[in-house]
């Protein structure tokens, strides 16, 4: 165990100790350990995910370390309620975009954006996965192995293809130029035209650490990640009036719940629902 996870671990076995100061700590029985964590739900309303860290702590205490084979540890229900995803406002999103300097990043993370693709499926894009007469990207098998197609706009096609005019590698829209390109005398975009794999996924994750370091937005290393330009991107398409139906789609989630959650997110102004509200019958 890690210092932090052996702490918890001690943590919780103190408490229970506290609770019952005239008892055996070891020879306790499952349904007293059940009443403590019982006790701190109901009377202490303790959150979901620290009555998680209590059942775990001690159910390594009885069951791995004093070979108890009790029942107990599903008795107790809780939830957890998920963090909300953190989500960059239009500006920031435009301030960080603007921080990379080298094209192939800047190329790639405004695709990330406008698109709202996850990691991989940027990664994996194929110049053939571009249909330009219709304007869409497809997605081939992406997460759960769903396939969809997401919408651009006629300026991301262009930047695109200026950025594939520059390497035209002909697998990959995105490809790596390899460790030593720069002491073999071929330049970057013959490197990017003969490699054989995409851009790795370290690599585009130092970028965007750089860059979050580097724009200013006083973020956390949370709050500036590839999937927080996802989350911006579904967050402000709803906020442009795109059904939830719809970004569930571009953003290939099977089901409407986990899109709904950027509903929480939306920034909605005062003139908005102003505007709303005289729409309604009777104004």
């Amino acid at each position: 165990m890690q210092d932090r996870t052996v702490q918890s671990y001690l943590g919780w076995v103190k408490q229970l100790a506290a609770h019952y100061p005239d008892e055996h700590i070891p020879s306790l029985k499952s349904g007293q350990v059940l009443d403590f964590l019982l006790h701190l739900k109901l009377d202490r309303k303790l959150k979901g995910s620290t009555i998680k860290q209590a059942i775990v702590s001690l159910r390594t205490f009885y069951r791995d370390d004093l070979g108890h084979k009790w029942k107990i540890w599903s008795k107790v229900k809780f939830h957890c309620e998920a963090p909300l995803p953190a989500v960059l406002t239009r500006e920031e999103v435009a301030r960080l975009l603007g921080t990379f300097r080298d094209g192939r990043y800047r190329a790639f993370f405004t695709l990330l954006y406008q698109c709202g693709f996850r990691l991989s499926e940027a990664l994996s894009i194929r110049p053939k996965d571009i249909d330009g007469q219709r304007l869409v990207i497809r997605i081939i098998k992406g997460k759960n192995r769903k396939s969809r197609e997401v919408p651009i706009s006629p300026e991301l096609l262009a930047r695109l293809k200026k950025f594939w005019a520059f390497h035209k590698n002909p697998n990959w829209l995105f490809p790596g130029v390899g460790r030593g390109w720069k002491s073999s005398g071929i330049s970057i975009s013959d490197a990017m035209h003969r490699s054989k794999h995409h851009m790795t996924k370290s690599c585009v994750w130092s970028a965007i650490n750089v860059a979050g370091a580097e724009c200013g937005l006083h973020k956390t290393h949370d709050q500036v990640s590839c999937h927080t330009l996802r989350h911006s991107y579904a967050t402000h398409m709803l906020e442009a009036g795109v059904t939830v139906r719809q970004v569930a789609d571009y953003l290939g989630h099977t089901t409407l719940k986990p899109t709904m959650v950027y509903l929480h997110l939306t920034a909605v102004s005062e003139e908005q629902a102003r505007a709303a509200l005289r729409t309604l019958a009777g104004s």
